[in-house]
């Protein structure tokens, strides 16, 4: 690659790194579908703080505790917010927050949100309660969870239509109905639908809304036995609901039979699942009701008693308020008109003591209209004095729910603002860094280029010297095997046919002692013999065609020559191949040798001297060991021994020098194997 690829390769590198950087989203985690929270009933006092006291230790332990696993950390928060311990909840929430935040996981963190909504919302506090649901929204936003997205804006209808703003929880019913257009099995969806028929308040002019329900109970049934959707304790809590809602359709509408059978239906369904008391005195009411329209009743009094026994005993005097006014109408019916009055005072009891002004008034209507001889002007004046409450309170709370979504509005553009901000921010930072990179590794690799020329230099140089080993090695096997084929051809040509002539005169002389004519004639037919093998031998022609690194490394130790008479010797390890050297460990090689060699010629007096290459597991060895003299303490003042040191250290390998007076020196270069 050359010098200007490489620097656009590596322009490229670093701008998909400030691409990739400024677009990385963190893993966000996966929002599941909150049911408790979808089916919610009001728990009473003693239930939240047995809930309280079931898990107070557990919470004392993890905010005690270094190690706060998440998963726990949000089981014990999805229980706690149906608990009385406002204390516990609140550190459990904050502890959980501070851990999403750091975690950049925007679903987990809408998902708290949602649950302080709960909690405030199981203690009536409205407002706190949209607040929250708005905070989650923007997080599910950012998340890109649409399905969590479609949750939350249901559960803002659906508290929107509590608080009495129909028109606005309409508004945002189909927002989230439009997000779950393609799962329409879906719980939120099913539950949606049923809500999206509540908005419509005359059943004779607008038989869609029945409709409605009838569909999504075909599309529940359809999950019956599967439970793909829900669970089956859910499932049937869920059914039965339904199947309730559309038994009071049709009890409005007058189709009494049809109501009947639908909420018996719906008790049916009560029963298999887990369901709160308060779906069963709904349920209860609702059928008993019915029958009683029908004639088929004789004890109304009696099963409306249940119900209310069971409001009662669950706190929930909005709908006791109701039963009492069913008491009422069905003893005025009955011409028992104390009786009537007497149940219409203990609704209007009931609420004046919780504040239920929306049913206080039509308690007060129902008061003024069958019994205005009761302190009917006292009661005409509360009645004006109430509506006139309700109407304030009314602009009140929507004056409270507009602020909170106004100032989540400008919440978020300010954080909107911020986030653009900072995103420049860490986009300049990254530009800036990433030209210094970009610099910095552009002198580098000028640098290395640079280093990458000389080294290729000398590797250029050590591939000429070993070619000029080979080639003089080659001249010099040409001159020999010319030289001997000169020899060969002199000994064939000349002294064999002179030998051969001598011979054949020899045979033809006639001489008296044939025996030792016998014995000239044999003496020269061995000697012609000898002179011819001779000649072959000389003419050899492919002794020193293989030019091999062993070949240059044998030929080295047979040119050896000195005063001493040294004897030098090469062996190999058997099937060693050195081929697998690169040319400048083989260039280094042959020189280390070469200079222990001439070391050994001038100074070691030896009678031998071994050139031993050898390997082991991990390493190649070639071994230079004389018997000589060895070598004195002045062994790093010499030139080629520093010179074979610098050598090693060039091919990264090992150059030991062992040497004792008199007995000798070892020189080991040790490379990886």
């Amino acid at each position: 690659m050359t010098y200007k690829k490489r620097l656009y390769s590596l322009y490229l590198l670093v701008s998909s790194l400030l691409l990739l950087s400024s677009s990385c989203q963190h893993k966000q985690s996966q929002h599941q579908t909150d049911l408790d929270n979808l089916y919610a009933f009001k728990r009473t006092t003693v239930q939240k703080d047995s809930i309280s006291k079931k898990y107070e230790a557990a919470v004392a332990a993890l905010l005690q505790s270094k190690d706060q696993p998440r998963e726990e950390v949000d089981r014990l928060l999805d229980r706690m917010r149906w608990s009385s311990n406002t204390n516990a909840f609140f550190a459990l929430s904050d502890l959980a927050e501070r851990q999403a935040v750091k975690q950049k996981d925007y679903t987990r963190l809408a998902d708290i949100y949602e649950n302080i909504a709960v909690f405030y919302h199981d203690n009536q506090q409205l407002d706190s309660v949209y607040a929250y649901y708005l905070k989650a929204e923007r997080f599910y936003g950012k998340s890109g969870d649409s399905l969590g997205l479609a949750e939350n804006i249901y559960y803002q209808a659906r508290l929107l239509y509590e608080v009495g703003f129909h028109k606005e929880s309409e508004n945002k019913l189909y927002q989230a109905l439009k997000l779950l257009k393609k799962t329409p099995d879906h719980p939120i969806h099913i539950e949606a639908n049923q809500l999206k028929t509540f908005y419509t308040t005359d059943l004779f002019n607008n038989p869609q809304a029945l409709q409605t329900m009838l569909d999504t109970y075909e599309t529940l049934k359809k999950d019956e036995g599967r439970y793909a959707t829900l669970p089956e304790k859910k499932y049937n809590m869920a059914m039965s609901n339904l199947l309730g809602n559309i038994a009071l359709y049709y009890e409005e509408l007058n189709q009494l039979e049809k109501a009947e059978t639908f909420a018996l239906q719906a008790l049916e369904y009560y029963h298999k699942s887990s369901a709160p008391k308060q779906l069963f005195a709904h349920l209860h009411t609702t059928y008993h009701l019915t029958r009683y329209q029908q004639g088929k009743e004789e004890d109304i009094i009696a099963r409306l008693l249940e119900s209310y026994e069971i409001y009662n005993k669950l706190n929930h005097p909005f709908y006791s308020v109701d039963i009492c006014g069913h008491i009422a109408d069905i003893y005025l019916d009955l011409g028992q008109r104390a009786a009537s009055l007497h149940w219409l005072k203990k609704a209007y009891d009931l609420t004046d003591e919780n504040n239920l002004y929306t049913k206080k008034k039509a308690i007060l209507q129902k008061l003024l209209l069958f019994h205005a001889d009761q302190q009917t002007a006292e009661l005409i004046k509360e009645f004006v004095d109430l509506s006139a409450l309700l109407e304030d309170t009314h602009l009140e709370t929507k004056g409270k729910f507009a602020k909170i979504e106004y100032n989540s509005f400008l919440l978020e553009q300010e954080n909107e603002t911020l986030k653009q901000k900072i995103y420049l921010i860490y986009l300049s930072a990254f530009i800036v860094i990433g030209s210094l990179l970009f610099f910095l590794l552009w002198f580098r690799l000028k640098s290395k280029n640079r280093e990458l020329i000389h080294t290729n230099s000398e590797k250029s140089k050590n591939e000429r010297i070993l070619n000029l080993l080979i080639e003089n090695n080659t001249i010099e096997n040409d001159t020999i095997l010319k030289e001997r084929n000169r020899i060969a051809k002199d000994l064939h040509d000349g002294v064999i046919n002179s030998i051969f002539t001598l011979r054949f005169n020899t045979q033809l002389l006639e001489i008296p002692n044939k025996t030792l004519k016998s014995m000239l004639v044999d003496e020269l037919v061995n000697l012609e013999n000898t002179i011819r093998e001779i000649s072959h031998s000389f003419s050899q022609k492919n002794r020193f065609q293989n030019k091999s690194f062993e070949n240059l490394l044998s030929e080295l130790v047979n040119k050896q020559k000195n005063k001493n008479k040294t004897v030098f010797s090469f062996s190999i390890e058997n099937q060693l191949c050195l081929e697998q050297l690169t040319t400048l460990q083989k260039v280094n090689i042959y020189q280390i040798i070469q200079e222990a060699f001439q070391n050994v010629n001038k100074h070691a007096q030896a009678s031998s001297c071994q050139l031993r290459v050898y390997t082991d597991a991990y390493h190649l060895y070639f071994e230079v060991k004389d018997n000589g003299l060895g070598i004195g303490k002045s062994i790093h003042r010499g030139i080629g021994l520093t010179n074979m040191k610098e050598r090693a250290e060039l091919i990264d390998a090992v150059l030991q020098i062992h040497s004792n007076p008199k007995q000798g020196t070892t020189i080991l270069l040790q490379l990886d194997n």
